[in-house]
């Protein structure tokens, strides 16, 4: 697979929802069966539990934002799906984790976003390695949604799935870090939370809609805004720290690293050990730069192997689980966006083999 699929939809939240399930139905069908195995697989959880479990989180999407709801049911007239099984994909950060058990691995990564002022362009760049299991690939997709009055959004998703990560027209862009915790709570699942973010226009927006309800699961978000700030959002299900860039930059794995939650039960930490190097390494390989960080180091730095196979360019599927290294996933594609030009370029699969391709918003509404 050289690209992902590259859809646009526009109109009404029912209207987009519907050309997407036409559009991408091959995509989404694959999302659904793929994680029937993995609930199985990861979790013990089959798929009517699943879809059970996920009914709940219905009045909370809706409490949300009704207009996502309403995308998210054309989504399903369109591809012909169960509305439940669209629910479920929306959800699955939640299944996984709280379905499970805390000793369930979800999504991980590493993301960071470097200021204009530790910049060789003098440029806002917000980018990731996006890991997780290598058999989603068939179902992502790059998507495009004109939604005026609120902004365009071009993001990297899992077909279905409404919210993931990307940038919007009014410069905000978002990336995604799976955190864990022990703590359990009813409440706004992570991929509605960042569909909130990419809908929003101001970084205290997109701050606010991550706080203003109580969230489903932990995740980080890392925020940035074209206008040259950054803002890394820790949440767990009722509690939040916000970090900011002091050094020009900013790195996250799949640790909490914020002083608010130090005390936390961090259990992701534990499912990934090695989150602590590759925060470690790319921070060093960051300050290395200096004032002269451009996107091709970041590049480099989404290249970088150590800690084989479990390093910031992930190649986990070539070792089997082992003691004190519980989690298989390889990076699913790499994402650098350049908030200032409104761009990003994205490598499908390991950065270290694939080269990046550009894209941009075909139109501004």
């Amino acid at each position: 697979m050289t690209s992902f699929p590259h859809y646009r939809v526009r109109g009404s939240a029912f209207e987009r929802g519907k050309q997407l399930g036409q559009l991408a139905k091959q995509q989404i069908i694959h999302n659904i069966e793929t994680y029937k195995a993995l609930f199985l697989e990861m979790a013990q959880v089959q798929w009517q539990a699943a879809r059970a479990y996920a009914i709940q989180y219905i009045p909370w999407i809706e409490r949300y934002d009704a207009e996502i709801l309403d995308e998210i049911k054309g989504i399903s007239e369109g591809a012909e799906v169960d509305l439940i099984d669209l629910i479920v994909l929306n959800t699955r950060s939640e299944i996984i984790t709280n379905l499970a058990g805390s000793n369930v691995p979800s999504d991980g990564c590493t993301s960071m976003a470097v200021l204009p002022e530790a910049t060789k362009n003098q440029e806002m760049l917000l980018g990731q390695n996006w890991d997780w299991n290598n058999r989603v690939k068939p179902g992502m997709i790059v998507l495009e949604i004109n939604q005026a009055p609120r902004p365009a959004i071009l993001m990297v998703t899992e077909a279905g799935i409404v919210g993931k990560i990307g940038m919007n027209s009014a410069g905000i862009g978002v990336c995604l870090n799976f955190l864990g915790t022990s703590e359990r709570e009813m409440g706004v699942p992570i991929h509605i939370v960042l569909r909130g973010i990419l809908n929003s226009k101001t970084l205290p927006q997109a701050v606010g809609q991550v706080a203003r309800l109580t969230r489903g699961t932990s995740a980080n978000y890392l925020i940035a805004h074209k206008e040259g700030e950054a803002l890394n959002v820790e949440a767990a299900p009722t509690n939040y720290d916000v970090l900011y860039p002091t050094e020009g930059y900013l790195v996250h794995a799949n640790h909490f690293i914020g002083p608010r939650m130090v005390t936390i039960h961090d259990t992701a930490r534990i499912i990934s050990p090695d989150t602590h190097l590759r925060q470690g390494r790319a921070n060093k390989q960051l300050a290395s730069y200096g004032k002269e960080i451009d996107t091709d180091a970041l590049k480099r730095i989404f290249r970088d192997h150590g800690g084989y196979p479990d390093g910031i360019c992930r190649h986990g599927e070539v070792l089997a689980p082992d003691l004190g290294r519980p989690m298989i996933s390889s990076t699913v594609f790499s994402i650098i966006m350049n908030m200032s030009q409104g761009t990003f370029e994205l490598a499908i699969g390991q950065p270290c083999e694939n080269p990046y391709e550009v894209y941009g918003f075909a139109s501004r509404e």
